[in-house]
């Protein structure tokens, strides 16, 4: 089990679940709301596309590459590779979080430049194909799955501008070995190899990221 990704998702249960489609029709009605609410156009989820599904490296994946974002907002360098497994307990790490907590809107735009990465659940909620600077947040209980909704055109921003950092190439497939056998021998191997989970994660949000961007599907975290 882990976080997975799915770009079309009412696409993909249109004939093969009714109730799952119409469990997330309803859901996209909500995130339409909450899109109003903070003055933005409504989103309009195609039922008809070709789907895109990624499955992210477990639960913990994503912060390996979390990491890299928070080093380079405090100390402007990408750390060395995370190899004892546990990101989350990286000092740096948890000095960002704690500054992303307590100072919020009064961040500076640096401070602010990977919030759709860090600022957006782990493991639920959506990233939608418009451009908006602030992750959003269901502060009025609407009942959207995951509470938050990011920018898919932010996020992939964001992504492109780590694998650069990284060193990794950004025009192979997420599927492709290479980024699994990276992820495997974390800390191994040469340049952006070493950074095996990070990279996993990151090929595999751009990826959703592009299709998002190029189909006006959101991203659904699951």
């Amino acid at each position: 089990m882990g976080l997975a990704l799915e770009v079309g998702i009412l696409a993909d249960l249109k004939t093969a679940d009714e109730e799952g489609f119409a469990h997330f029709k309803v859901q996209f009605d909500l995130l339409n709301q909450l899109l109003a609410q903070n003055q933005l156009p409504p989103h309009v989820e195609p039922e008809e596309m070709p789907v895109f599904s990624g499955a992210m490296f477990g639960y913990s994946g994503l912060h390996y590459l979390r990491r890299v974002a928070a080093h380079l907002i405090v100390n402007g360098a990408v750390p060395e590779p995370c190899v004892d497994r546990r990101p989350t307990d990286d000092p740096v790490m948890m000095a960002c979080y704690d500054e992303i907590a307590t100072m919020q809107d009064a961040r500076s735009p640096e401070w602010k430049r990977f919030d759709h990465l860090l600022c957006h659940s782990d493991a639920e909620g959506y990233y939608v194909p418009l451009e908006f600077d602030e992750v959003l947040f269901d502060f009025e209980d609407l009942g959207l799955y995951g509470v938050q909704a990011g920018s898919s055109v932010k996020l992939l921003q964001e992504c492109l501008t780590l694998a650069k950092a990284l060193e990794m190439p950004t025009d192979l497939d997420g599927e492709d070995e290479v980024f699994f056998d990276a992820a495997e021998s974390q800390g191994e191997g040469e340049g952006w190899r070493r950074y095996g989970m990070e990279c996993y994660s990151c090929i595999h949000l751009i990826q959703a990221a592009r299709h998002s961007i190029e189909h006006g599907a959101a991203i659904v975290f699951t």
